[in-house]
């Protein structure tokens, strides 16, 4: 299926028949997943088929169409920035151009567009798009209010509309904030120049977080955990989402020529490949507590007599809804190392996918992860099954000469010519020759 030309082509049509102004089951569409879903993907189609793959496609019309439709959608999600500040709004009505009534908004929600965005500007030219995005980046590139910034680099995960402050002091490399971190690096990568100052900020949340909020779980001063923080206090559970900040961690090392940031998100990737070996499927749930010093409380909660070193990690939900982070983790990890036992997880897990949860019709997200077949089928599928966790599967496992976005180690002299965003679309790095 790998370069198929009639299904390139049948995407294509696909696209050219949408009408964004009419949205299924509402008025509105959400700006933060259409960015980095829709929008994305449809820059990547542009980059990919205008560089390695333009012999995909030959029809001018369905290229000229990819074009429109991107610029289209593109002003559609622009509406989102339309407030006092800058800062967006997560609902945009695309008939109107106006947003929801929201109060405040993540800093994930608010500080991940920019990638796209500068994207779409350099494409077309027009700085307007870059130009929305970065100002509602500056808010969280110069917080406030100060008691509100953790430690050095890190943020409460709320910001307020109106003012661009932010709201509190719970944060965390998880869910409401992951991907703002993840941007700040890989917007170093799209323009070194540019954005270099994104660069310093990365590094800022990076060593606070291998500083002060790391923790290694009893038993296991190898491997490392990412607590969630409450102003001054850690609190040692974290959600599945977390598991990407491994491969932010290599990523960042490698391009930085650091290799403490490598080796510190190797030792994430790593508890993340024996906790899913430890699970009757073989996959992961999605959070999980534990303990670096046994305590009564967490001994009379999982009904322990001791800790040790095989029980100090406990899963506290263990649904597996299809993502994609730990495979996304062991990729970055298996570029900069090249051993082999990473693509041996990445095929263990697609194998437990395809296992138990496979459909007639696709996939669904399990209710359970220690039962062997899985549990109850939930009936969850989302587009990230495709576009990252089978897309990671297949990276790890091509050489370099087979993929020509794969991520590239700058400690070996290679340079990055390509980024991916949120989901896995990869786009072609600022200044790159079509």
């Amino acid at each position: 299926m790998f370069e198929n030309r009639g299904v390139v082509q049948q995407i294509l049509e696909h696209i050219d028949s949408l009408d964004f102004t009419k949205v299924v089951g509402g008025s509105s569409i959400q700006l933060y997943d259409t960015t980095k879903r829709h929008f994305a993907s449809m820059l990547s189609a542009h980059d990919l088929l205008s560089g390695p793959y333009a012999h995909l496609i030959k029809q001018k019309p369905l290229r000229e169409s990819l074009y429109q439709q991107m610029i289209e959608l593109g002003n559609v999600l622009s509406c989102g920035f339309s407030t006092a500040s800058g800062v967006p709004r997560n609902w945009v009505d695309p008939v109107f151009c106006t947003t929801d009534d929201a109060n405040s908004n993540t800093i994930a929600g608010a500080g991940s567009l920019i990638l796209e965005f500068a994207r779409l500007s350099d494409i077309t030219g027009h700085r307007v798009y870059v130009e929305h995005a970065k100002r509602a980046q500056q808010y969280l590139l110069d917080p406030k209010p100060e008691k509100y910034v953790s430690r050095p680099g890190l943020l409460g995960s709320n910001i307020r509309i109106s003012t661009g402050e932010l709201t509190g002091r719970k944060g965390s490399w998880g869910s409401l904030s992951d991907s703002f971190y993840e941007y700040l690096l890989k917007m170093y990568i799209y323009d070194n120049d540019t954005y270099a100052p994104y660069l310093e900020r990365w590094k800022l949340a990076a060593d606070s977080t291998i500083r002060y909020i790391a923790s290694h779980p009893f038993g296991h001063p190898e491997w490392t955990l990412l607590p969630y923080w409450n102003g001054d206090n850690v609190h040692n559970a974290m959600d599945s989402l977390s598991w990407f900040a491994g491969g932010n961690f290599i990523l960042g090392g490698m391009v930085t020529d650091n290799q403490t940031l490598v080796n510190f998100g190797i030792s994430i990737a790593d508890i993340t490949g024996a906790l899913y070996q430890t699970t009757a499927t073989g996959l992961g749930g999605e959070s999980l507590v534990w303990v670096d010093d046994c305590s009564p409380d967490f001994l009379a909660n999982f009904h322990l007599e001791e800790c040790n070193a095989s029980n100090s990690v406990q899963w506290t939900e263990t649904e597996y809804k299809l993502r994609p982070e730990a495979i996304e983790s062991w990729y970055h990890a298996y570029r900069a190392t090249k051993d082999p036992k990473y693509r041996e997880w990445a095929w263990s897990a697609f194998e437990a996918i395809e296992r138990v949860c496979k459909t007639e019709s696709g996939y669904s997200a399990i209710s359970d992860v220690n039962a062997v077949d899985g549990g109850k089928k939930l009936d969850e599928m989302e587009s990230f099954v495709f576009a990252e966790v089978m897309k990671y599967v297949w990276l790890i496992h091509v050489e370099d000469d087979e993929a020509p976005f794969h991520v590239m180690d700058s400690r070996m002299g290679s340079s990055n010519q390509w980024v991916y965003n949120i989901e896995a679309h990869p786009l072609r790095i600022a200044g790159q020759p079509v």
